[in-house]
């Protein structure tokens, strides 16, 4: 019986090598290059749809949807009782932000978080890097995409407030232009609340990937900060204590709309104390700012 050939050495070493190339539609790309600015606007759009759970499952609308709810209700609420009782001072601008802002800083814990600690768990800070942005693009395009998204939330719904007041009033063209210093006004104190709630939230979450984490600092030091300052001002009586406004958020800003909306209600409160000048709490807050977006910065250095 004759017996089958044996393949030689070298055809053997030849199937062991053998491989084969599939064409899978790959092209080059020959288009038009949009460069670095483009990629961090991406970024930036990226994380604001991000942040509030757009294409992704309904669960994670909810909270935004309901912190917007709760910071428009109110100003259509008052727009309300001005045209009821329009000599009534149950409406104002200072009432407004008071109601809001324990709402505006949830919705910094809220937004913050997503920002941040989602690409530190998820290992994608590589990705970016590698291409055109650099670190200081990153910091800033979660930065812009931030304040953006919380200046929808502080400062629209007073702008439609302050819309509201000037359309119910007998003449509504006369009443804009009477009072179009307060929409400056208004608009001043929501930017400089969305500025300083925003920074504060992603240095918070640049120090941890795990967003409850990142929650429950930025909720509970807000918390913690009011009530020692609230606590130090009222076991003590020396003139100190008006620097302690500087600890509390929430009398930081109510410093700012004292001064520029004057009333004679928190005449007794730490806010009254303090006494300083508009441009002492407007330098404190852009400091805080300043400060806050170094850390992050320094959070994403190189050796990180």
């Amino acid at each position: 019986m004759q017996q089958p050939p044996v393949p030689s050495l070298s055809l053997a070493a030849a199937d062991a090598r053998y491989g084969e190339v599939f064409d899978r539609g790959y092209a080059h790309y020959d288009g038009k290059r949009l460069g670095r600015r483009h990629a961090w606007w991406a970024l930036t759009v990226y994380s604001m749809k991000r942040a509030m759970g757009i294409r992704k499952s309904w669960t994670a609308k909810i909270i935004p949807f309901l912190l917007y709810l709760a910071a428009i209700i109110p100003a259509i609420v008052m727009i309300g009782l001005v045209a009821l009782v329009p000599r009534a001072e149950i409406a104002s601008y200072p009432q407004y932000f008071e109601a809001i802002f324990l709402i505006a800083w949830i919705f910094a814990a809220t937004v913050a978080p997503e920002m941040l600690c989602v690409d530190r768990r998820e290992h994608t800070l590589p990705f970016y890097f590698a291409r055109s942005i650099t670190r200081f693009d990153y910091v800033f395009a979660k930065l812009a995409a931030t304040i953006l998204l919380m200046a929808t939330l502080t400062v629209l719904p007073v702008v439609i407030l302050w819309l509201g007041r000037q359309l119910v009033a007998d003449s509504p063209g006369q009443a804009m232009r009477t009072h179009l210093d307060d929409l400056g006004k208004v608009v001043l104190i929501g930017v400089m609340l969305a500025l300083v709630a925003g920074v504060a939230g992603l240095a918070v979450s640049s120090i941890t990937p795990r967003k409850a984490v990142a929650v429950a600092i930025i909720v509970i030091g807000y918390l913690m900060l009011t009530s020692i300052a609230h606590a130090a001002f009222a076991a003590s009586d020396g003139n100190w204590r008006r620097y302690l406004i500087f600890m509390s958020p929430i009398d930081l800003f109510l410093g700012l709309i004292e001064g520029l909306f004057p009333s004679r209600e928190l005449d007794q409160h730490l806010v009254g104390l303090a006494n300083f000048p508009i441009e002492v709490y407007l330098l404190y807050m852009i400091a805080l700012a300043v400060i806050g977006v170094l850390f992050i910065r320094w959070r994403y250095a190189p050796n990180d």
